[in-house]
């Protein structure tokens, strides 16, 4: 088949790919999912390009180290649950959406998943892989009951360099936000963690004194944070 040049203006913009190099690269990505787990670096090298890279939680993996780190683990490969490809000339965009299946001897009962974004390319008649993006997607705990007086031990006014945040308590509801900003709902990942249901990313985590009293809290966002003083307590 004759793809789309790269120069042509025309086809600037991606398009859905053809059925049947959908079909040939998801063959490719199920074969590269079950190889990573039966230690197979065949398969891998033979769809790769020379300088192949997987990214994942911010590490770059070159593929020589890449292929050396694959081993059987004996665990069942990613199950592919939707699947997309976009063409632009010779270059694909892939993305899938997959299954963690649970492993053997864990406990977690929340299903995992994980979104991959890959770059293939046409080299000279052949699909190659030159690039994998894992994210791992992020969902949010099960919220956790806190009594009155819990939640009174959080409620107050707390500052950080010119900006006010408040906490209120509203029957059995923690509600948050920013001074002159509508208060949100806030729901309990523990005790001393909050987090709001539509920022999987943030977590506001308290601090304490010696003697057991709120003291502040961090807004805990991956790794960084921004700490909260405590002023007032309510």
């Amino acid at each position: 088949m004759i793809y789309p040049a790269n120069n042509t203006t025309a086809y600037a913009q991606a398009v859905d790919a053809p059925s049947e190099v959908n079909k040939v690269l998801y063959a490719y990505d199920t074969s590269l999912l079950r190889a990573v787990h039966r230690g197979d670096p065949d398969t891998w090298e033979r769809l790769t390009t020379s300088d192949f890279m997987y990214v994942e939680e911010g590490v770059v993996t070159r593929r020589e180290q890449f292929l050396s780190e694959l081993e059987d683990d004996g665990a069942t490969p990613l199950i592919i649950r939707n699947y997309e490809v976009k063409i632009i000339g010779d270059t694909a965009q892939v993305f899938h959406r997959d299954d963690v299946p649970q492993r053997p001897g864990s406990f977690d009962e929340i299903p995992s998943h994980l979104l991959m974004t890959e770059t293939w390319q046409r080299i000279h008649g052949e699909w190659k892989l030159r690039v994998v993006h894992a994210d791992r997607i992020r969902v949010n705990p099960k919220p956790v009951s806190l009594s009155s007086s819990q939640i009174d031990e959080l409620a107050g006014t707390y500052r950080s360099s010119d900006k006010t945040y408040i906490i209120r308590r509203l029957g059995n509801r923690v509600l948050g936000g920013q001074y002159g900003q509508t208060l949100t709902e806030l729901m309990a990942e523990t005790r001393d963690v909050l987090f709001q249901h539509d920022d999987v990313y943030l977590r506001r985590v308290f601090q304490r004194s010696e003697s057991g009293k709120v003291t502040g809290f961090i807004d805990r966002r991956e790794t960084d944070g921004r700490l909260w003083k405590r002023v007032v307590s309510n």
